[in-house]
Parts: C-alpha cells; sequence; structure tokens
C-alpha cells in the first residue's frame, strides 16, 4: 500500500508543471498580442496627431483670413477708403488731374 500513496503524491505534481507550462504560454500569447495591438494604436494615434495638428493649422489660417476679410468689409464702409482703392486699381482721376502711368520693369 506504500507504492500507491507514492504514485498519487507524484502524479499531481506531474499535471500541475502541465498547467504552469500551459499557463505560461497562454501568458506569452495574450503579453504578444497586447504588445502587438499597443503598436498599432501607437501607430494610429500618432497619425492622428499628425492629422490634428495640420486641421489646426488650418484652421488658424481661415481664422486670420476670416479676420482680414472683416477688417476690409470695415474699410469699405467708408467712402475715402472707396475713392482710394478705386484710383488705385483702376486708375481713375479726379476731373483736373493728369493721370502718368510709369511701365513696371521687370527683373
Amino acid at each position: 500500500m506504500r507504492d500507491v500513496s507514492n504514485k498519487s503524491k507524484t502524479s499531481p505534481n506531474r499535471g500541475t508543471g502541465k498547467r504552469i507550462r500551459l499557463l505560461m504560454f497562454a501568458m506569452l500569447g495574450f503579453m504578444t498580442w497586447a504588445c502587438f495591438m499597443f503598436w498599432n494604436q501607437q501607430g494610429q494615434l500618432n497619425a492622428k496627431a499628425a492629422q490634428l495638428e495640420q486641421l489646426e493649422n488650418m484652421r488658424r489660417e481661415t481664422a486670420n483670413l476670416n479676420e482680414a476679410y472683416k477688417k476690409e468689409i470695415q474699410r469699405l464702409n467708408d467712402s475715402e477708403y472707396i475713392l482710394q482703392k478705386i484710383r488705385k486699381e483702376y486708375h481713375y482721376s479726379r476731373p483736373g488731374e493728369t493721370l502718368f502711368l510709369t511701365p513696371k520693369t521687370e527683373r
């Protein structure tokens, strides 16, 4: 009867070792999967961060352009500015004035 009790003591140790190896293999697989997912998500986050930066720059440029247009609209309500703009862009002159145009030189 001593032999039977010795066998019962050694067989659970063998099963425990196999279970530990199986658990370690499962943990290794899980950690590999987790590292892969982390790597993939970091790449996506970096891409989104670059896209966000680009969109922020576009938003700032648009806001600056919008402010410039608002200033131009306010200035267009001034009759002096309108006269100055017409004279400069369309080469208009007042009665009695002589307009001299100089040719532009190209470099």
